[in-house]
């Protein structure tokens, strides 16, 4: 016969203390801690309680509110700009984060894969190999999206050649050109 195991729950004081050391920005590790549980007895205790789950996030949310207030009062003073600077990085990375040179966003990478669809298209008179062609650009600008969602690269540094994974999903043949020979290299498109 096979014993279930006993779920722990949290006393009311376990709670209380977890949520106040929550609210001055203690993490759920030591948060725990000082109450003498686990964290994954906190996190059992979250799953189960969705009560507790809101006061939780309510605790922690002051916290964050209480920083981002300060945040807010240190760029009322021009001398501190920084704070501005650092809040708007931090708040919105893919618009203000910072970038290496050379690197790009997904979404510009994204406008470029659009721009260069339409001026291929024009130039292909074949409709089979403009159907191919954007069949391919469309499973290549999906492998950006995925790479994106899933976080697989920073969406304010996305560069060719830290994320070569991104074009091996494309299987690359040669494409005809307009006047019907196959584009194989470089230098094809050079002319």
């Amino acid at each position: 016969m096979t014993r279930e195991p006993i779920a722990h729950r949290l006393s009311d004081q376990q709670r209380s203390n977890i949520c106040l050391l929550l609210s001055t920005g203690c993490d759920r590790e030591a948060a725990a801690n000082f109450a003498r549980c686990s964290t994954v007895d906190l996190q059992r205790e979250i799953l189960c309680d969705p009560a507790f789950a809101a006061d939780v996030r309510h605790a922690e949310g002051i916290s964050e509110l209480a920083h981002i207030r300060n945040v807010q009062n240190a760029a009322q003073d021009v001398k501190n700009w920084r704070a501005s600077v650092w809040w708007l990085e931090r708040r919105s990375p893919e618009r203000f984060g910072r970038r290496d040179a050379g690197t790009i966003t997904i979404q510009q990478l994204q406008a470029f894969i659009a721009q260069l669809a339409s001026s291929v298209f024009d130039a292909i008179q074949d409709p089979d190999d403009r159907q191919r062609l954007m069949q391919r650009l469309d499973q290549l600008e999906r492998s950006l999206q995925a790479a994106d969602s899933c976080h697989d690269m920073p969406p304010s540094a996305a560069t060719m050649a830290d994320n070569p994974k991104l074009l091996e999903e494309v299987e690359v043949d040669s494409v005809a050109s307009p006047d019907g020979s196959d584009l194989e290299s470089d230098d094809d498109f050079a002319e």
